[in-house]
Order: structure tokens, then sequence, then C-alpha cells
């Protein structure tokens, strides 16, 4: 015991913590965090020196404390000059926000924003006082008084220091022990650093009121976590403010509510082995249709599946395309419709954000284009559209795309040269074609695709030899794709074969191969040799800005200036 004042921690069980605390009358823990930090000081207070802490003036007991209170209220009440004279000055060490709704009778507040405000303050207001005369100080818990005692009597020289031991917590626990039957002398709110952020001590209302300047004894922090400002509010202005400190914290704070219970249950119960399955396990899962093109493209392509666009790529295509001024995408290389599906549904979602309500066509509006040469691809890609177009993506769709395989409906033919959909607000166009950059050069020309308006986004998924001319053609004019529009490459890290090709490593022995392994190894080596010369040209390319993604056999997103 120092002082009357148990020292000694007290430990709690956690049920004990759990109700130790208290919050508008109902029991809660004192705390929602234990944090334990190392810090050079316990309160920042800005002196260029240590203080002896030991030497800090008088250790005033509660009980004592209560009783100079009365002592010097009674000599004010007097009237009395000479007693008033003899009275001790009282000090507040605390923060102006502190004193706004709490403070013992008869005491000055300094009315500072921190601490290390406090010297100037006692500076000027002890100027001209005798070193002699009596100053008691107090803070909320005892510590800021003691270094503020040791600054009155080490460096401005008074010699008649004293301070409430353990602070207004102490004397309020004090008062309410051993005299409940005393008035207070500390009137209004105590704040404190708990859960509970103010403890009344009496009914006094000292504070304005932040929002309607009523006089209220209430302190808050804001609702809104990202302002959690302090705050002297009243009842009614809690209300309605939900806790918060303005309307524009209010909103947040609502808005905040609102997503909160339409959030889905959380996936923490799943585990993935790799950051591939993470990041697909946290992204938007698309249709089970794309699932079904691809178990129709291995079984009818089998030796072209892997091809086809994955889930991940195919929801970036399917975004970007949605992000699409009109969304208009012209696509060279369709296979067998998987990406030209995920460009389909983009375009759809840019119809609906721009509001536009009819199907969009080759003379404008949102409309994907599809040029591959493969016959049996497009017979299988014209199946694909025929189901999203007439029901959908759902589960409808899911279905059909099932039955296409086995005993199901199978691939029918397709006779024409050119096949038109829609779906939604979007038009798709399918077209057969048997030289997709002579067809593209005659749409940059003006000589061919009579009436095709500019599109957005151009995705280039054709011929690897040719990639820097089907850029070109896109870049020449604005015919084909429009200023300010992208150009997506796939495949232009070729099996990983670039970074050989690059660095000079690549191995162009084919010791040890029969015939037809040679013939791959010397086509990988080419293929790899044109993508490599291709990526190293575009981005020198002054018309172009181009990010190069790690994704799935690469993936550059190239931007018309």
């Amino acid at each position: 015991m120092e002082n009357g004042i148990n020292i000694d921690p007290i430990p709690l069980t956690m049920e004990e913590f759990s109700v130790a605390g208290d919050m508008d009358g109902k029991p809660c823990p004192p705390f929602r965090n234990l944090h334990v930090r190392v810090r050079q000081q316990i309160v920042a207070d800005g002196l260029d020196r240590s203080l002896d802490w030991e030497s800090a003036g008088y250790d005033m007991p509660p009980l004592e404390w209560h009783e100079k209170l009365k002592e010097a209220r009674e000599a004010r009440q007097s009237g009395d000059e000479e007693k008033m004279k003899s009275s001790p000055l009282i000090f507040d060490c605390r923060n102006d926000y502190e004193t706004s709704v709490g403070k013992f009778e008869g005491a000055d507040t300094l009315d500072t924003e921190n601490f290390r405000d406090s010297w100037d303050v006692f500076k000027e207001r002890l100027m001209d006082k005798p070193k002699d005369t009596p100053i008691m100080t107090y803070c909320t818990g005892g510590i800021r008084c003691v270094k503020v005692g040791a600054y009155l009597t080490q460096e401005m020289g008074f010699t008649n220091v004293s301070r409430l031991a353990g602070g207004i917590i102490a004397y309020d626990r004090t008062l309410n022990d051993e005299a409940p039957e005393e008035e207070p002398m500390f009137k209004g709110t105590n704040y404190v650093f708990d859960g509970r952020v103010g403890r009344q001590i009496t009914d006094d209302a000292l504070g304005d009121c932040l929002t309607c300047e009523a006089k209220t004894n209430l302190l808050s922090n804001c609702m809104n976590s990202n302002c959690h400002k302090r705050m002297v509010q009243c009842d009614n202005c809690r209300d309605s403010y939900r806790g918060t400190c303005s309307e524009v914290c209010k909103n947040r704070v609502i808005n905040n509510e609102s997503s909160f219970f339409e959030r889905k249950p959380s996936k923490s119960a799943v585990k993935y082995d790799n950051l591939d399955e993470y990041a697909l396990g946290y992204s938007t899962p698309p249709s089970g249709l794309y699932e079904e093109i691809k178990k129709n493209t291995a079984e009818y392509m089998g030796s072209g599946y892997h091809m086809i666009s994955d889930t991940a790529q195919g929801r970036l295509l399917c975004n970007l395309a949605s992000m699409a001024r009109e969304g208009r995408v012209l696509e060279i290389g369709g296979f067998t419709g998987y990406a030209t599906c995920c460009f389909l549904e983009g375009a759809a979602n840019a119809a609906d954000a721009i509001g536009i309500t009819e199907p969009g066509s080759r003379e404008g509006g949102p409309f994907v284009m599809s040029l591959e040469r493969d016959g049996r691809a497009v017979d299988i890609a014209a199946s694909h559209l025929k189901i999203m177009t007439s029901v959908g993506i759902g589960k409808e769709s899911v279905e059909e795309a099932a039955g296409m395989r086995g005993e199901g409906t199978g691939v029918p033919v397709v006779e024409s040269d050119s096949l038109s959909f829609e779906y939604k607000s979007a038009g798709c166009e399918l077209v057969r074609v048997t030289d997709a950059l002579a067809y593209v050069e005659a749409m940059a020309s003006g000589i061919e695709a009579e009436n095709v308006s500019p599109f957005d986004m151009a995705f280039i998924d054709a011929d690897k030899t040719r990639f820097l001319q089907y850029v070109e053609a896109c870049l020449s004019n604005d015919r084909v794709l429009k200023k300010g529009g992208i150009m997506i490459i796939d495949n232009v890290l070729w099996k990983g074969i670039v970074l050989d090709v690059n660095n000079g490593t690549l191995n162009i022995s084919n010791d040890g191969l029969d015939d037809k392994e040679a013939k791959k190894s010397r086509r990988a080596r080419k293929l790899a040799t044109a993508v490599h010369d291709f990526n190293d040209a575009i981005t020198n390319d002054s018309r172009v800005e181009v990010v190069m993604l790690n994704m799935r056999d690469g993936l550059s997103i190239i931007r018309k200036k």
C-alpha cells in the first residue's frame, strides 16, 4: 500500500475480466485488446532532459486532498481575502478534451491539446508567484502530475508542491469506499482510457455537445473507426448521429453496416494447395457453362484443348470487355468459343453499364466479332454461342452444353461463313476466314468488312509468327481499333522458352529425338524466337504502352496511345 492506494496488480480470471468494466450500465471487458509496447516515456513530455521523478513534491492521499479542496472552497465562499491568498493554486494537468467534461472545484485548466504544451502555460501562469506558493496538481491516474511536480520543483524552484496520489481514479474509488456520504469535489465526468471513455462522477453537465452545443457530460469516440474522433456529445445527438461526429461519418457507418449483413459466409474452411488455387477461390466464379465448353473442347478437339483460356484468364477477359467504352471487341482466333463467350458476357455488361438496350452490330454498339480459320472449331464455337444466346448462362445452358457430348446433340456442321447471335444487349458475329491477318488488314484499309465501326479491344490469339503484323493493322489507323483502345496478346511467354531466347541459352540440338519430336522441338524454338522478337519490338514502340502478365502462357495488355 502507498498513501492508502493499492498499487499491486490483482490477477483476474478471463471470466472476471469480461465483466470488470462498465458500458452504459452493463458489464463488459475494460479493454478490447491487450498490447505490450516498449516506450522511452510513459507520457511524452517534450522536455530536453530527464528530471528526477523521485523529487516531485508531496504525494497527497485522496482523503487529505478532499479535505484541502473543501477548505479552499470555504475560503472562496467566505470572501476573506487573507484566506483566499493562502489557499493553494489547483491545476488540472490534463488536456482540454478531458477537462471539458469534468474537473475539481476551484481548479484551473491548462487548456492544452498535448501534455508537452504544459510547460509554457505554467511559465506564464506562475511568472509572478512567490516560490513558496502552495500548488496542488492532479491528473487522471497520477502519472502526468508526477512530471508536473518534478518540473515545478526542479525547473521552476517552487517549494510547496503537492499532487493527488493515484489521480482522479484513486480519488473517486477512495471516496466511494471510505466516505460515501461525502459530496465529491470532482464535478462531471472523468475521461478514462478504457472502453467506458468517461466515468460519470456527478450529474454536472460541463461540456458542450459537438453537434448541437447543448450542455452534457457524455464523452465518446466517433463510431466511424477511421475517424474515431474524441467528442463531447449529448444523448439526443448520439442517437440521431448513430454515435458519430457528423453526417459524413454517420453515412459511412450506415453503409458499413448494410454491406456487412450482405456478406457471404466466409470461405476460410476451404484449404488451398497453392496461390493460384487461393486466387481462384477468392475470385467471383464463372457460370458452369464455361466448364462445359472446356469439356466439349476436350471431347471434340482433344489435341487443342490446351489452347482455350482457363478460368482466371477468362474472367479477366470478361472484366476487360465489361469496362470497355462501348463494349466492342474484335477476337482474332476464336477457337471453340470459350473466350468468345467471355467477351460476349462482358459486352452485355458494358451495355447495361452505359444504358444501351438494343443489341449492337457491326455499325456500332456492344458487339463481338470473332474470326476463326479452323472449320471444326467454328462448328463447336457456334454451338456454344447458340446455347448462350438462346438460354443464357444459367443452369439450363450447363445442361444443354453437357448434352453435346456422348449420346447428346453433338456438334452440327456450320454451312455459312458468317453467323450472327444476340445476347441481352450485345451482338456477336462468328466469321469463318481463310486468312485472319488479310481480313484485319482489309478492315484497316477500308476495302473489307464494310460498315464496321472501330473496336474498343482486340484479342489476338492467332498465328504467333505474325503478331507484329496484326498489331500494326490495329495501330496504322483508327479503323480497326479506337485511339486509346487495348490489344490483348496471348501466349507471349510461349511455354517459358522466350526466357532462353532472351538469355541466349536456347538448346538447338535435336540429339536423341525421333523425327516427330525433333519437328516439335524445331517448331517450339521457331515460335519462341518469333514471340520474343515481338515482345522486344512492341515494348520499344512509342505508339503503345505494354504490361505483360505472367498468367498461364503469358498475356500482354497493350494500350494504343
